[in-house]
């Protein structure tokens, strides 16, 4: 009974720390890749077999895709169908969880201030990349492994490494590393020490079997083939984000990095051989790639635990003291990425403005009618579609580049996207049904258009149909550019295009964007001549506002209408008084001019200096350019009673106003 309860504490604090982390970092499902595994789960489930060739795209049928992540698939898949999206983020927070406590411990550390301050010193690297994907599965495995390589050893050590290796080799191809790493640990121990010959030979021949369970696969020793693929990709490094290489060590990663090798020198027992084997192969495959910071960062927490457990166990009683002192100094010099405070309750369990919702709901009327409608997809969204066209919509192409998907495929989507002769080109080619593409700085094929139609939008996508298609089910053109309603739309056009936005709206209540060009349309047009469609404009913007709270054009849309209705200047200026509270002026960019003069009209001086004057050193330089800017900064100064500067800015002003053709 003696021993029981230091090992008790330290399985509450554990479970507590790795629980309270979870909770501090936690994101909505928002990875791209999450729709096409679950898409291909399903198919499995459905229809009972393997999936291994391609059934969601007009462009590649039927072509052979070695799918590793096959049981990964099913297993969210089935979450999903038991408990639906919340069911999928409250299993993704279970993942994270249960890789913390592994880790956590296995560092065997008696402080808790130590196994809190560990996963903090390379947060950035670990949790903005845990998304729920067979990455993460990764994560979990990698935390079994070294769970496994820091227990007692017994007979049944065999059967459940094995068991790892099997699952591990069904869910994520990096089974390599880790059967290597386990089989290491098995054959040569937790000793940098060799064991005898003898026993190095007993157990050699069962260290070369758990090595071969990583083929026990439908795709056997395809997996090899994907790996080189992944390797020689041309396009990794150009289009793909995660695939960039870092520009330097993150500088806690690399001081962690020092002390783990001066510990472990100091130390033997700090780390196992397949530790060090598996942080050796991510630091140096981490240097091309910063994707792989991630599993290098998770294997760092536990040494990294250890050392600081060895540090505050010299501190006594004041380990809670100097441990505080230190997590304040490292978020104040390398703040933790926080979701608190950066998103909202709306953002779960996905985070809508990350995929084109609205168009699902636009084509929802053509799927039920057509047998199979053929879409052109940007590149991140084909998996999104897949799944909510429940194989009724072929996307062109998804994520599985280039398991699947040709490099020049990619290429091809992602050049077409600000190339309209080309795109037309394509779209000729694959005989294509509707186009859901990101917003760009202009609409890839115009409004009025006598082939397609632009049926619909959201702030991140436009979504097109042939006309014939549009015809058929009564979908009305948009008519204008969604993107700039000013000038594209004339006084005698406002009529119809507030008719073709409520249209879209109906099919989809939680487009912002929409609501936000509907209280526009109604508010600037007829709001001075009619109280009750000035009224229905107000509703509007604040719908648009409820929806998405940095929604900065909608916040000041319905802060002039406030004036024109003769409020407050409190009542006036607090829809964008609470945004520059919560978010500076990031949510008004573009529309600085504006916003200054409202706060000036409403008695904020100091908020229209502090708008016209951002963070940004080059964004303030584009503004320096505008004379308006200066004029109301003269403006400011002098309501401020800081007459130097205002006399500053009125010589900028006469300046800029020779070219400009104003007068100051």
């Amino acid at each position: 009974m003696v021993n029981e309860s230091p090992q008790t504490a330290h399985f509450f604090w554990s479970a507590a720390l790795s629980l309270l982390l979870v909770g501090l970092f936690l994101t909505p499902l928002r990875t791209v890749d999450l729709w096409w595994q679950l898409d291909s789960g399903r198919w499995v489930l459905e229809h009972e077999q393997y999936l291994g060739r391609e059934v969601n795209s007009f462009s590649m049928p039927g072509a052979a895709w070695p799918n590793f992540s096959w049981l990964f698939q099913v297993l969210i898949a089935s979450v999903e169908w038991v408990g639906g999206l919340w069911g999928l983020l409250l299993f993704k927070a279970a993942a994270w969880w249960l890789i913390l406590f592994l880790l956590l411990r296995s560092a065997r550390v008696d402080t808790p201030m130590a196994m809190l301050l560990a996963p903090l010193l390379f947060s950035w690297q670990i949790f903005p990349l845990m998304y729920l994907r067979p990455h993460l599965f990764e994560g979990v495995f990698l935390a079994c492994a070294v769970w496994l390589f820091h227990r007692q050893r017994n007979s049944r050590d065999p059967l459940w490494y094995g068991l790892l290796i099997l699952i591990w080799a069904n869910c994520h191809a990096s089974v390599m590393v880790g059967a290597a790493a386990l089989v290491l640990h098995y054959v040569w121990g937790a000793d940098f020490r060799p064991p005898a010959l003898r026993e190095l030979l007993r157990r050699l021949p069962v260290g070369l079997l758990l090595g071969m369970l990583v083929f026990a696969t439908p795709n056997g020793f395809g997996i090899l083939k994907v790996l080189l693929a992944h390797a020689d990709g041309e396009y990794l490094h150009a289009y793909i984000r995660e695939w960039f290489s870092p520009e330097m060590m993150p500088p806690l990663m690399f001081v962690a990095l020092l002390a783990i090798a001066t510990g472990a020198l100091v130390r033997r027992d700090l780390l196992t051989p397949a530790e060090l084997l598996l942080i050796g192969i991510f630091l140096i495959i981490g240097g091309s790639s910063k994707r792989f910071l991630y599993e290098l960062g998770l294997l760092l927490i536990r040494p990294s635990a250890v050392l600081l457990g060895l540090l505050f166990a010299r501190l006594v009683n004041r380990q809670w003291l100097y441990g505080g002192l230190l997590i304040t100094l490292l978020t104040a010099i390398y703040w933790p990425p926080f979701v608190w405070g950066k998103l909202h309750t709306a953002d779960y369990p996905v985070m809508k403005g990350q995929f084109p919702h609205v168009a699902m709901a636009v084509l929802q009327p053509v799927l039920k009618g057509e047998p199979e409608l053929r879409v052109w997809n940007d590149y991140g969204w084909g998996g999104y579609l897949e799944w909510h066209g429940r194989g009724r919509l072929k996307v062109y192409i998804d994520g599985r580049t280039p398991t699947v998907f040709t490099e020049e495929m990619m290429l091809n989507e992602k050049l077409a996207s600000s190339r309209p002769q080309m795109l037309r080109s394509l779209l000729n080619h694959w005989k294509v049904d509707a186009i859901v593409q990101r917003r760009e700085a202009s609409l890839p094929i115009p409004p009025g258009d006598p082939t397609w139609t632009l049926v619909g939008f959201d702030s991140i996508s436009v979504i097109y149909l042939r006309a014939d298609l549009a015809q058929r089910y009564g979908l009305s053109g948009i008519g204008f550019d969604p993107f700039r309603p000013w000038p594209s739309v004339d006084a005698w056009h406002v009529g119809q295009a507030v008719q073709n936005v409520r249209s879209l709206l109906a099919l989809d209540a939680d487009n912002d964007l929409a609501w936000q060009q509907l209280g526009q349309l109604l508010g600037w047009s007829w709001a001075g001549s009619d109280e009750n469609v000035r009224a229905r404009a107000m509703e509007a913007f604040q719908r648009a506002i409820d929806l998405n709270p940095q929604n900065g054009s909608a916040r000041l849309g319905l802060a002039w209408l406030r004036k024109s209705a003769g409020q407050t200047p409190q009542q006036v200026a607090q829809p964008v008084l609470e945004l520059l509270d919560d978010s500076g002026t990031n949510g008004f960019m573009g529309l600085e001019v504006e916003l200054a003069s409202l706060l000036l009209d409403t008695g904020h001086p100091q908020q229209a200096i502090k708008v016209l004057s951002p963070d940004d050193w080059r964004y303030h330089q584009q503004l320096d350019m505008n004379f308006n800017v200066w004029s109301l900064r003269m403006k400011a100064h002098s309501a401020l009673g800081e007459r130097e500067a205002a006399e500053f800015d009125k010589r900028m002003a006469e300046q800029l106003a020779l070219d400009a053709g104003h007068r100051p």
